[in-house]
């Protein structure tokens, strides 16, 4: 995103393959986006820059920081809200929903609590993305769609959504794909 300036920030996840991918693959026209886990604000800023309204959530306090230094520094107008998950928010509803979740399962390899925040999922490195999907259908609009990261490290995601593959990437060390879920009635 080489229109895009970040600055990073000691303790706040920072772009990678999987934010790079969401700036990549994502729909340009989401409308009223809510991103949840807005990290150093890349994807937000992205939205933004794309002419969304964006309110961006993320239970760091370091991580808001830094999204709302990244907002000036784009001069992209972000409401950017400390909070866990959907918490803040009271009865609003938004067109789309975005989140790069924490995914993995636990492991040694972060020693900084925030970071391992952002990356860890739960015992299965799914638990994040059940409970956040079974709070998100009050939040979105009757039509409206949820964009997740899907890790190939997840075990166990079996939640009651539609759900197609946007983009699929592969390393390594794991498969990640680009996933749009929706409800229907």
């Amino acid at each position: 995103m080489g229109d895009i300036k970040i600055k990073e920030f000691r303790g706040v996840y920072q772009p990678a393959e999987d934010s790079w991918m969401m700036c990549n693959h994502l729909p340009k026209d989401l409308g009223s986006v809510l991103e949840i886990g807005c990290g150093s604000g890349i994807v937000s800023i992205h939205m933004a820059k794309n002419e969304n309204t964006v309110t961006s959530v993320d239970i760091n306090p370091k991580a808001v920081k830094a999204t709302k230094f990244n907002a000036k520094q784009n001069s992209v107008n972000i409401e950017v809200i400390q909070g866990n998950m959907f918490e803040e928010l009271q009865d609003r509803k938004f067109n789309s929903i975005v989140c790069n979740p924490p995914y993995l399962p636990p492991t040694d390899d972060y020693n900084d609590p925030e970071l391992a925040l952002a990356v860890e999922g739960g015992p299965t490195g799914s638990e994040f993305t059940v409970e956040f999907l079974s709070k998100a259908k009050n939040y979105l609009d009757k039509d409206g769609s949820i964009y997740l990261v899907i890790s190939s490290k997840m075990k166990g995601l079996n939640v009651d959504w539609k759900r197609t593959v946007i983009r699929e990437e592969k390393y390594f060390f794991e498969k990640l794909t680009l996933e749009r879920f929706w409800k229907e009635d």
